[in-house]
């Protein structure tokens, strides 16, 4: 009586095809597992971005050494007859995924060049293309960036090195611009004077007009990354609260407000509390005004 052979998957026999699944799905559990191991031992230790990409780069050595061994000794794969055999097929599968390509490139080039790291505050193309986000995660073909909404963007890493990006972390400083429209009979020394009161009253609005505010604003530029852009130190008086006269339109003057902060996510509740109150002082003074934060 003949024996049958076990049944074949390609010149593989089932049960060592079925084992190679088994171990497939080991070392994708494993790889994750070395991964987490890794993060919270490098976690506080080294900078949240060195210790995703070292915890990401054993994961990747883990499952695909992993899947290497279990194909070679499972399904006697040979690497050399597989990269022989790929021939025209390998330049088509090149070609097609050129995006995919480009963008683990640009995630290799973020990486070693760092524009951006996780946690900091940017804006990838021209305002208001993504908006103020903070950089949640970064990968090998997708970095992930989370509006003040709370909206999660996926951006393809070329477009992270292709597009102009502000990067308010790094610069350590945001300006907010409020526009006061008065009537031309309005005091505008006034008028000033109480936009530059309620600035000088928030301590969230950086004030150059004292000592301490001068150090704190020098200290942003004192930074190794800052001093890296910049041989001259800048003049802080860039950075003083400040009104300028716009235009002059049908009766109305438009004054333009400029003030800075260093606590970037809270930018839109202080151009709130400012605005409120701008309003509220003016009014109370009887002096008509519209007003528009930017």
């Amino acid at each position: 009586m003949q024996v049958s052979d076990p049944a074949l998957i390609g010149g593989v026999p089932l049960d060592a095809f079925l084992t190679f699944l088994l171990a497939l799905v080991g070392f994708l559990f494993l790889g994750n597992l070395a991964y987490m191991l890794l993060r919270q031992v490098l976690d506080g230790r080294v900078s949240p971005g060195t210790a995703k990409w070292a915890g990401t780069i054993l994961q990747y050595i883990v499952i695909i050494g992993g899947i290497y061994a279990s194909a070679r000794y499972l399904l006697a794969f040979d690497l050399k007859a597989f990269a022989a055999s790929l021939g025209i097929l390998g330049i088509i599968v090149a070609i097609s995924s050129s995006q995919i390509i480009q963008n683990v490139l640009a995630g290799i080039l973020i990486t070693i060049n760092r524009p951006v790291q996780l946690e900091e505050w940017i804006v990838v193309g021209e305002r208001p293309t993504t908006g103020l986000c903070k950089v949640r995660d970064i990968s090998f073909t997708t970095t992930i960036l989370q509006g003040l909404d709370g909206g999660l963007i996926l951006m393809p890493n070329s477009s992270i090195i292709a597009s102009k990006v502000i990067n308010y972390s790094r610069g350590g400083l945001l300006e907010i611009q409020v526009a006061l429209s008065v009537p031309v009979t309005a005091d505008l020394a006034r008028v000033r004077e109480t936009a530059l009161a309620v600035a000088h009253d928030d301590p969230r609005i950086i004030q150059n007009h004292d000592q301490a505010g001068r150090s704190a604003v020098q200290s942003l530029f004192d930074l190794p990354y800052n001093r890296r852009l910049r041989s001259d130190r800048p003049d802080l008086a860039l950075f003083e609260p400040a009104v300028h006269i716009a235009s002059v339109n049908d009766g109305w003057v438009k004054l333009t407000v400029r003030v800075w902060i260093r606590k970037i996510p809270q930018k839109d509740d202080i151009a709130s509390r400012y605005l409120r109150e701008v309003l509220r002082r003016l009014q109370a003074e009887e002096i008509p005004v519209k007003a528009e934060a930017s």
